[in-house]
């Protein structure tokens, strides 16, 4: 599967995650977040996160790549994120819409470029010089961490809360 079709991919498998949380629980978080795969976000927080990262962070980070010589990236703090942004008040269906367009711009962005882009380089916190393409892999990877994240949280509210939720 080709990165481009994993990106656009996310928008769609987040949302059928999502849509199994109860909207009375797209707030809710666990007393104990012992072995989650991500960041310790609720349903509605995990989809906050997910725009801001691809607009704040990743767009940004692409952008500089391209333009500069060898820029220096700056890691986002996502909980801090939270707060700037008040996720807890974000509309989700507003939300899920602005990550599905920001989605797409990316892969547009990406999907324009000639051969001699890809391999322009970047420092990236703790990973180093990174590459562009590095750096898309570096997305998808974060789609991944949130997608388990967003699978563990269900599991938790499965086990934690009288709710049945049922695969589906």
């Amino acid at each position: 599967m080709s990165p481009f079709t994993t990106l656009l991919a996310m928008p769609d498998q987040f949302e059928q995650l999502f849509r199994q949380v109860p909207s009375d629980y797209l707030d809710w978080e666990p007393a104990n977040w012992a072995g989650i795969p991500s960041e310790r976000f609720s349903a509605r927080g995990h989809l906050c996160h997910l725009v801001d990262i691809e607009t704040l962070g990743y767009q940004e980070r692409f952008r500089r790549t391209l333009a500069e010589t060898r820029p220096v990236l700056a890691s986002l703090d996502g909980y801090q994120l939270a707060i700037d942004h008040h996720y807890q008040q974000r509309d989700p269906t507003l939300a899920l819409a602005a990550f599905r367009a920001a989605r797409q711009q990316t892969v547009d962005l990406l999907s324009s470029l000639p051969a001699t882009a890809w391999p322009r380089r970047a420092g990236y916190g703790s990973y180093g010089e990174v590459s562009l393409d590095g750096l898309v892999r570096l997305l998808i990877s974060h789609d991944y961490q949130h997608l388990a994240g967003m699978q563990w949280l269900i599991m938790r509210l499965n086990a934690d809360t009288p709710l049945a939720l049922a695969l589906g």
